[in-house]
């Protein structure tokens, strides 16, 4: 006997799919930075002293950036496990696996929510001017929190969504049944 994935769903496939551009997309991003580029790097909302390392390509934000490559690296190889491109995983795998996706899907939820500082949350009290923020840096916050409302945190949301909706079909309906030989 032989055994075979079971069949997942077109919604399972669509979140994986997803998640896996997402990671390529972040991941490009990042190398474009690790290299010199400045894609994005503006608009990223961080606080003043980080966004100034990162605009100076500092030692410290260039390993930041390495480092995310490879976990885009990661996040793009789960994401074509959860698709159910590969064959059967065993259990310390399977379950790598979903610890991995769950741990994504709540930190990427909590960064679009606002849970974490920035998100939809932190956006909206900065540009309803509920956030105190030094003058000196409210041109910059409120540019910030403009990019992060409708670029950044969407994209985490459906992101972390993606992973979310991917993991729960593998856990689901991951599980491995047997097959006669030929079947």
């Amino acid at each position: 006997m032989t055994v075979r994935p079971t069949p997942r769903g077109p919604a399972a496939a669509a979140a994986a799919h997803i998640a896996f551009g997402c990671a390529f997309a972040y991941g490009a991003m990042k190398l474009d930075w690790a290299l010199g580029g400045q894609f994005l790097m503006r608009q990223t909302p961080l606080p003043a002293g980080a966004r100034d390392d990162l605009l100076n390509s500092t030692p410290l934000t260039i390993a930041g950036s390495w480092a995310s490559v490879v976990l885009a690296l990661v996040g793009m190889a789960a994401a074509l496990h959860l698709s159910g491109r590969f064959g059967p995983h065993g259990r310390f795998r399977r379950m790598a696996l979903l610890a991995g996706s769950w741990a994504g899907c709540a930190f990427m939820t909590a960064r679009a929510v606002g849970l974490l500082g920035y998100g939809f949350a932190g956006d909206l009290r900065m540009l309803t001017g509920r956030a105190s923020v030094p003058p000196a840096y409210e041109d910059l916050a409120r540019s910030q929190a403009h990019w992060d409302l409708l670029l950044w945190s969407p994209y985490w949301l459906l992101f972390g969504t993606c992973w979310g909706v991917a993991a729960w079909h593998y856990r689901k309906v991951g599980r491995h049944r047997p097959v006669a030989d030929g079947a």
